[in-house]
């Protein structure tokens, strides 16, 4: 498992994308701007653009977004963001509740070296994210049910 995650054994996806790439229904990325001097990475929901990470360094928000969406009473969660410049890696928790909060580690994607995506199945209501001795929740947006 890799080091960027929380605890021993982060929580994994169980239906990655049919193509085998990052992250799987109803999300997915591309690479815009490739051969620019500031390439871009495309988030879509269901094919809508939700939001795009350029490689800039100006712009350094740890988290950019975190959403859900359902399909047939199975619920994902997704959450982005850039990666810091130098040091710390990210960590992802998907949680829910806030009396009794319960979170679940997520496994953290590095994507092209500036941003990074954590993907997981089951009903949350935020994702915590920290990274050095930054620590940010954040609420997830509900998505559209997907096909």
């Amino acid at each position: 498992m890799p080091a960027t995650s929380l605890g021993q054994y982060p929580l994994m996806p169980a239906c990655p994308a049919a193509d085998g790439s990052t992250p799987g229904a109803p999300w997915s990325i591309r690479l815009a701007g490739a051969r620019s001097a500031r390439p871009a990475v495309e988030l879509y929901e269901d094919g809508v653009l939700l939001d795009v990470v350029s490689s800039t360094p100006v712009a350094p928000q740890l988290v950019r977004g975190a959403r859900t969406a359902t399909q047939n009473g199975c619920q994902r969660v997704i959450a982005w963001g850039r990666l810091p410049p130098a040091g710390p890696d990210v960590a992802v928790e998907f949680c829910r509740g806030a009396i009794r909060c319960h979170c679940l580690p997520a496994a953290v994607i590095k994507i092209y070296g500036w941003c990074w995506l954590a993907v997981a199945e089951g009903q949350f209501d935020k994702a915590i994210v920290r990274s050095g001795g930054r620590h940010q929740r954040h609420r997830l947006a509900g998505g559209q049910r997907w096909r």
